[in-house]
């Protein structure tokens, strides 16, 4: 009577260990790279987030360790508000694959990695990594915390709109152009609501 129950069980083991061996090595024949190697990358970008991190991240197509993180996502967000230029470019690079909240969050760290350095949020439009749609969300959405204080809100738009109007690369010339038209539509219905 207990071969019989047993039997069952023993089976699924012998079964499940060849399973788990020829699931990992159907991951490495297809290219993908084991989980751990992805935990490895983010967390060395998210300590030193640089070219050569960004590079290991995309080369091992590391994304989906950093999307189903809010901490990930979070300090990711929080370089690129800063000014990091790495952190702001693998963000760009993966806004659609984020929605609500998480997109949201994203597209304002953008905005602020505008204030830090215009003309590299306008190169990663002219790259592909922003549509034109994503690029105005970028420059309007503001903090959080200005969010009941129009005359702030018309005074950081302004402050985007000057450095905008700072970047005078001929390749840009088009995204330029969408810069300004969206912090000039915005700054009409902050205006017209106060």
């Amino acid at each position: 009577m207990s071969w019989a129950y047993s039997a069952p069980v023993r089976r699924t083991t012998v079964f499940l260990v060849p399973a788990c061996f020829f699931g990992t090595l159907h991951l490495q024949v297809l290219g993908q790279t084991a989980p751990s190697e992805c935990q490895s990358a983010v967390r060395t970008f998210l300590k030193i987030p640089d070219e050569r991190g960004l590079v290991a991240l995309d080369k091992s197509d590391c994304w989906g360790v950093f999307g189903s993180s809010n901490n990930n996502l979070n300090r990711l967000n929080n370089m690129a508000a800063t000014g990091n230029t790495w952190a702001a470019e693998y963000s760009a690079g993966h806004l659609k694959e984020l929605d609500g909240g998480n997109l949201e969050d994203a597209l304002r760290a953008l905005g602020q990695f505008s204030d830090h350095g215009m003309e590299n949020l306008l190169v990663l439009a002219n790259k592909g990594l922003l549509s034109k749609h994503e690029l105005a969300d970028a420059l309007t959405m503001l903090p959080l915390t200005l969010a009941d204080n129009p005359r702030a809100q018309s005074n950081s738009l302004e402050a985007r709109r000057q450095r905008v109007l700072r970047v005078t690369r001929a390749d840009l010339q088009e995204q330029r152009a969408q810069a300004l038209t969206a912090i000039s539509q915005s700054l009409s219905e902050i205006r017209s609501n106060q």
